[in-house]
């Protein structure tokens, strides 16, 4: 069973296990660009709405999943609140996260201790 789990309009859009210390990169591929992010939101208008190639990284930090913005351009929110860029900030299970304008919920994320 994957460990991590996101939605975007209520349906499942990615699971997969809990990210190592270097982990995933959310972000859109472009026909303008080499560059493929491990999770492409291309597919979800994710251009449109405002997502930069490389928007955020979810990453294994002090034994937790966190999300760390990438420098993006139309910012990351987690539950409402404007994240930091180059910060790691914890993320549980039932948190809203807008990259952009596109608005993600993480479904599921194994408990503390098992990360």
């Amino acid at each position: 069973m994957p460990e991590f789990e996101l939605q975007c309009d209520e349906q499942v859009i990615y699971q997969f296990d809990t990210p190592s210390a270097q982990g995933y990169v959310l972000g859109r591929s472009d026909e303008n660009s080499d560059f493929l992010p491990d999770v492409d939101l291309a597919n979800y208008s994710a251009r449109d709405r405002g997502v930069s190639r490389r928007h955020v990284a979810f990453v294994r930090y002090l034994g937790r999943l966190n999300i760390i913005d990438l420098n993006s351009v139309n910012g990351t929110f987690l539950n409402g609140s404007r994240i930091l860029s180059d910060n790691p900030h914890p993320v549980s299970a039932g948190d809203e996260i807008r990259v952009g304008t596109l608005t993600l919920k993480v479904v599921r994320v194994q408990p503390q201790s098992s990360l």
